[in-house]
């Protein structure tokens, strides 16, 4: 999909209309209103610009166009966005190249053949499973959670499902792509033999990957495997079952996460519809991001034995690194989430997740890893020293000094200096007030088609706050866009400069008139080479510095009609 037709796609697609299709705007002035949609809020602060095409939250700060307001409701993909918008107003989405088609039609048949594969073991399972469902049965799992699940079961045959995709018109040039064979002396063969089979959906309801259970202890090859990365799957970025719980975790604001398949489907049967399982994996980024989609609260409910132990303090340190809250729930000792529910039911499970911990009160209390406090606080500050935000690191510092009794000070002089990056870094509004001059510049070249000239005029080096400096290097480089500000939100990943472009937007311009702030902002740029031009004259007396210095002062004095004195410029 190029940069043309997503022009076309978004301009088809009028912000109000679309918005207005899920919830109910209300018109005031030239703009419209609602509660947003994105936060809890009595008074309606969500503001849509049909002018500009873009929205924004002036409680949560959400803000973007029509594109990422279908991605950010929806849940979904730019490209899934894209489509839906497409459909929405009759346009085909075209493919970019042939070497692009191919590969689409690659992952398609990919898709098919899982799609495939879940009908034939959940076949199978009817007809040749015995051993399967007698193994089921004595898990307690049901009838019904069997089929809402998909479960089925591989034959004990090196091509049983080969045969099957063959006679289904699946030619045998796919089998290498699909992770569902091996390859020998005579060609392929199936993978997974003799296995209860969990099938692994994706976000949206396609079957991914398979998850393959022995059904004996003495049987070989391991006690689970699973699909390996293919065009459709990549390990470590889905999570089972959080296609049938999405909704859920986001009506209950929570996630209740464990390691197995049949903890999961335990934990469902039982009413904990808010789960999901990490297939077996330690929790990744991709994971946490992607279950961050519906809720930013998690709850860690894995073995009570020393590896789940260590699986839980893992998990929740890779939650908090990504800004989200965790939790712990601790089972007992010789307990999974399967075990316990079935030996002490619902009831008991939920007494235990009322009483989840921190993870700096959940450490203090564990005995099991057989760490000390000085170990346990070293791990803590670890974890603390990758919390980027500011807010989420005084809450832990707090949690950490109140459960060790050890100061905030001591725990604070531990912690490494940070340096962000530029892109990722979140100025407060305080500290943005000092920069007030470069925000009323943006201000003006982004409301005034007239003014895009300036920013021809200015350059990044007039800008003191690297936030603001990110936008208008943005502005620069897209001065075409300025007349589409939607557009210019497309061009940029950094979801703060999407929220501060947004703010400028919908802010009214300053009166003062455009020269006069680039004439202010051009006399602060001066008076800052000035002190760096003194500081390095205490050091060298050189020809060419002070020659600079007066060149500098004469500058400063035009443009401001002022002499340059110790008043004016300290030191100089």
């Amino acid at each position: 999909m190029d940069s043309a037709q997503i022009d076309q796609i978004r301009e088809r697609n009028n912000i109000i209309d679309v918005i207005g299709s899920y919830f109910p705007l209300k018109k005031m002035g030239s703009n419209y209103k609602a509660r947003c949609p994105f936060h809890d809020e009595k008074t309606a602060s969500f503001v849509v610009s049909e002018k500009k095409q873009i929205y924004k939250c002036f409680g949560c700060g959400a803000a973007g166009n029509v594109i990422s307001f279908v991605m950010e409701y929806e849940k979904i993909s730019f490209i899934e966005a894209m489509k839906k918008l497409a459909l929405r107003v009759g346009i085909d989405v075209a493919v970019s190249s042939s070497v692009q088609k191919k590969e689409n039609s690659k992952r398609d048949l990919i898709y098919k053949v899982y799609e495939l594969a879940t009908h034939h073991f959940k076949d199978n399972l009817v007809r040749y499973g015995s051993e399967a469902k007698n193994y089921l049965g004595a898990r307690l799992i049901s009838e019904e959670t069997i089929k809402k699940f998909e479960i089925g079961y591989a034959m004990d045959s090196f091509g049983g499902f080969k045969n099957y995709l063959m006679k289904n018109a699946i030619t045998e040039d796919i089998f290498e792509h699909t992770g569902l064979f091996g390859q020998g002396q005579n060609g392929s063969y199936d993978l997974f033999r003799n296995r209860l089979m969990f099938p692994i959906h994706d976000v949206h309801g396609k079957v991914v990957a398979f998850g393959g259970r022995v059904l004996s202890k003495d049987q070989g090859g391991g006690k689970y495997v699973n699909s390996p990365t293919t065009q459709i799957y990549i390990k470590g970025n889905e999570l089972y079952g959080l296609f049938n719980t999405r909704h859920a975790i986001g009506r209950k604001d929570f996630s209740i996460i464990c390691e197995g398949y049949t903890d999961f489907i335990r934990l469902y049967e039982y009413g904990f519809d808010n789960s999901v399982a990490s297939l077996g994996t330690s929790l990744t980024e991709k994971q946490v991001r992607l279950l961050g989609r519906y809720s930013n609260n998690f709850y860690l409910l894995y073995d009570g034995d020393k590896a789940g132990i260590k699986a839980a303090v893992r998990a929740a340190a890779n939650i908090m690194k990504e800004g989200f809250t965790v939790k712990i729930i601790s089972l007992p000792i010789d307990e999974d989430p399967d075990s316990f529910l079935i030996k002490n039911g619902e009831d008991k499970l939920q007494e235990l997740i009322d009483d989840a911990k921190s993870l700096p009160i959940f450490m203090y209390h564990e005995n099991i890893l057989g760490l000390d406090d000085r170990a346990k606080l070293t791990k803590l500050i670890e974890v603390l020293n990758d919390v980027e935000d500011q807010i989420a690191r005084e809450f832990f510092v707090k949690e950490i000094s109140d459960a060790f009794n050890v100061s905030q000070q001591a725990i604070f002089s531990k912690l490494q200096k940070r340096t962000f990056e530029r892109g990722n870094r979140i100025l407060n509004k305080v500290e943005l007030r000092k920069f007030s001059e470069e925000r009323d510049l943006l201000k003006l070249i982004l409301h005034e088609e007239s003014n895009k000239k300036f920013a021809q005029v200015v350059n990044s080096t007039y800008f003191l706050s690297d936030i603001y400096k990110e936008i208008f290097l943005l502005i620069d480089k897209n001065s075409n866009k300025l007349s589409d500000i939607a557009a210019l939100l497309d061009l940029t990943e950094n979801k703060i400069v999407k929220k501060i472009i947004a703010e400028l937007i919908m802010e009214e311009p300053p009166s003062a008139p455009i020269e006069r702030i680039i004439k202010d902002l051009e006399v602060r740029k001066y008076v800052r080479e000035l002190e760096d031009v003194v500081k390095k004259l205490h050091q060298v007396a050189d020809p060419g510095l002070i020659n600079r210095k007066i060149e500098l002062k004469r500058k400063i004095a035009a443009l401001s009609g002022k002499v340059v004195t110790k008043t004016l410029f300290r030191g100089v």
